[in-house]
């Protein structure tokens, strides 16, 4: 069973502080726990797992170079270390002109049954659901990912991102919202058989 967050978020703190003390241990100690979750985070975003594999290395060699520039009074590791690794895929894009594609959401999540019909339906409501999200703005996609698809908190998120933390709340819910009115909308017109949960 995981540690709650503030446990989590302190422990790790501890360790950064001792990893930038020399304390080798410390510092695998925070790539085993972290790694783990950066590597998804930039999987999900980077289609070449050879680029993929290179911004997570690029990320965590940050971490070392920088770990003297974490402060626990402004913020949690994991926040910090997310911030580094979206940063590195914003470089990363930019530099690959054309952009990255949107990943369609059906690639993203694993199917929850060996049933062929089941798996066919559960892929066209995905399907529909992400012509629902393509209509959102890159903002709004990049919010429903960080916290629905990395699961991350919404203070974790505003550290990312340079939003307040109830201004995230407010957007998520917002966003959450106006899909499910869309998806029901869909349903009730008969065009799509999808759910937000």
């Amino acid at each position: 069973m995981p540690l709650p967050w503030p446990i989590r978020d302190r422990l790790l703190a501890r360790r950064a502080i001792a990893a930038r003390g020399g304390d080798e241990a410390a510092m695998r100690a925070l790539y085993r726990e972290l790694y783990p979750e950066i590597a998804r985070y930039v999987g999900r975003r980077i289609r070449s797992s050879a680029d993929a594999e290179d911004l997570v290395s690029r990320v965590f060699f940050t971490l070392v170079e920088r770990l003297g520039d974490f402060d626990p009074a402004r913020g949690n590791l994991r926040g910090w270390l997310f911030r580094i690794a979206r940063n590195a895929i914003i470089d990363h894009v930019r530099k690959q002109r054309p952009t990255v594609a949107y990943e369609a959401l059906g690639d993203l999540l694993p199917a929850d049954a060996d049933d062929p019909l089941h798996e066919l339906l559960e892929r066209e409501r995905l399907g529909h659901l992400v012509v629902l999200l393509e209509a959102e703005t890159a903002e709004t996609r990049e919010l429903l990912a960080l916290r629905y698809g990395d699961g991350l908190r919404h203070r974790e998120i505003a550290d990312m991102t340079g939003i307040s933390e109830a201004a995230v709340k407010q957007r998520v819910s917002r966003a959450v919202r106006n899909l499910r009115t869309r998806v029901t909308r869909a349903i009730e017109k008969g065009d799509a058989d999808v759910a937000v949960g």
